[in-house]
């Protein structure tokens, strides 16, 4: 029940004090944000959880946000919402992604965030090293989703309260590109399980929502070179699928690029970079909830490329832009040669010295200027790092970019590092006609 219980157990297993009331009637509805995908949804190596004050307002099952490793989850109750560890796993970012949420939607609708008329359920349902096939239905890891959003239905109306399947959180693509999915494959993955949470959810939730599919692109397409496995590309296959899925889908929408992390091992994220994501996660899934309560089109979510014009030796590139202006920023991200653009031959061969400068040009437009004009099938790619770098990921040493927006909302994390709130450029590529 969302009221009437007292404890949760914290991250070091002591009782936490006791959460208030919800300030809600007994009509309050549920909204349901759920994670899903591999490893990096789960939180592993994120440990310590950081987030782990129960929350006044939002609620999860009552064994926590994730399923358990070896056995079925209990969902015969909802406790405060908090983060905790279970072994190598902590921070899943989903509540944080729930506190920015609602903080984030207060703002827009202008309102006090402790008075909005919903409570976020948070849950993740991934499965550590997971393949995207795995995770379509009729999976059994597709059922754990279905069976957390069943369960969600059920205990608020259990209670006298709405449900809504309110949006995926998607935290995946590594695997994939470590096994060489191609990238026609996996978007077309990608869209058939936004299309089949859609499906499956529609009767669970009363007022017709159409849930989005949030997605974030890995950037740990170098690191994985590592490994030496023959299939595993040095091109961003998989960060180009998520972009492109998003391009291609009314429901899938690609937030943020993983460069901006630090990283445990390259390829997992540090408890502070989960915690990073699950805001970014919540700010963007606000921005869309409040353009469908208002009528309005769908403002931009992510820093993305719009258009390339392609003329003599200048390339002019306009973005959709968050907040603009843009700007070429190294404070964050350590600075990439060309700010992470490159020129390659059509046939995928870096030309290291073709670009001769990258300028800002208005607020939302940047320039590259070229040594000489060059043939047409030219490839211009961002964040992609380049064949002689290092096999490492994150934003010191893994491929990166340094192009973002100037959206604000800077915070200080665990480790008192002020983490930025700013929208940094998708990975992308661009071919000269």
């Amino acid at each position: 029940m969302v009221s009437g219980i007292a404890l949760v157990v914290s991250a070091c297993g002591s009782e936490a004090e006791s959460a208030p009331e919800h300030e809600n009637s007994p009509r309050r509805p549920i909204w349901h944000i759920v994670g899903y995908g591999q490893s990096l949804s789960l939180g592993t190596l994120g440990v310590p959880a950081l987030t782990t004050q129960p929350s006044q307002f939002d609620v999860m099952f009552r064994e926590g946000v994730r399923r358990p490793p070896k056995r079925a989850p209990l969902l015969d109750g909802f406790v405060p919402l908090a983060e905790t560890r279970e072994s190598a796993r902590g921070e899943t970012g989903i509540a944080a992604a729930a506190e920015t949420f609602r903080f984030t939607l207060a703002e827009l609708r202008g309102a006090d965030p402790n008075k909005l008329d919903f409570s976020i359920l948070g849950s993740s349902a991934g499965r550590s090293g997971a393949r995207l096939k795995v995770l379509l239905p009729p999976s059994a890891n597709y059922g754990w989703l279905i069976q957390y959003a069943e369960a969600g239905a059920r205990l608020a109306r259990a209670e006298g309260q709405d449900y809504r399947y309110l949006a995926t959180l998607m935290s995946h693509g590594e695997t994939d590109h470590l096994a060489g999915t191609d990238r026609e494959t996996y978007t077309k993955w990608l869209k058939e399980l936004a299309a089949s949470i859609s499906n499956d959810t529609a009767a669970l939730t009363k007022d017709g929502w159409v849930p989005p599919f949030l997605a974030y692109q890995p950037a740990s397409h170098r690191a994985y070179l590592a490994r030496g496995r023959a299939s595993t590309p040095e091109r961003p296959e998989i960060a180009l699928a998520i972009r492109e899925a998003g391009l291609a889908s009314d429901i899938i929408y690609c937030v943020l690029p993983m460069y901006l992390g630090d990283f445990a091992g390259d390829v997992h994220a540090k408890n502070v970079t989960y915690q990073h994501v699950g805001k970014y996660f919540g700010r963007a899934l606000a921005k869309l909830v409040h353009a469908r309560e208002s009528g309005v089109p769908t403002p931009p979510v992510a820093l993305d490329l719009k258009e390339a014009t392609w003329s003599g030796t200048r390339i002019r590139m306009s973005f959709y832009v968050p907040v603009p202006p843009v700007a070429l920023d190294t404070d964050w991200i350590s600075e990439a040669p060309n700010m992470g653009f490159d020129l390659w031959t059509k046939d995928g061969t870096l030309v290291p010295n073709a670009i001769l400068s990258v300028s800002v040009t208005s607020p939302t437009e940047v320039t590259i200027v070229l040594n000489e004009e060059p043939p047409g099938g030219s490839r211009l790619s961002y964040a992609f790092g380049r064949p002689d770098d290092p096999h490492r990921g994150g934003r010191s040493l893994g491929p990166r970019g340094n192009l973002r927006d100037s959206e604000g909302g800077a915070y200080t994390d665990a480790l008192g590092t002020l983490r930025p709130m700013t929208n940094w450029a998708l990975i992308f590529e661009a071919t000269k006609p």
